[in-house]
């Protein structure tokens, strides 16, 4: 019976063992896991800052893209109100000149 006894202590005593290597690796296995998890937040806290960094610049050249294209439009304006003038002014600067040119002929019939 002391036999049986002790073999079954034995048994158990290799059944100790094992649980422990396994408690062993499951508690390195937990570590590892957490500090992945601690590595993957950092990772996604730094992407998350960078997101809005982008987000900040996406917003700030759609406001300047906007202001572009508003100065754009004023330039278009302005250049067909000087393109109008220009047009006047030519129209009036020719009708001079055929007055001026009527008015010599008239000058010369006289002399």
């Amino acid at each position: 019976q002391i036999r049986t006894l002790r073999e079954e202590i034995a048994h158990q005593e290799e059944l100790i063992g094992k649980l422990q290597k396994e408690k062993k690796g499951a508690g390195e296995g937990r570590q590892k896991t957490e500090e992945d998890i601690q590595a993957m937040e950092d990772k996604c806290n730094h992407l998350s800052k960078v997101k809005g960094k982008l987000e900040q610049s996406l917003d700030e050249c759609e406001d300047a893209l906007e202001r572009e294209k508003k100065s754009k439009g004023d330039v278009e304006k302005m250049k067909r109100k000087i393109e109008g003038d220009l047009k006047l002014t030519q129209e009036a600067v020719s009708d001079l000149e055929r007055v001026r040119s009527e008015l010599q002929q008239t000058l010369m019939r006289k002399e």
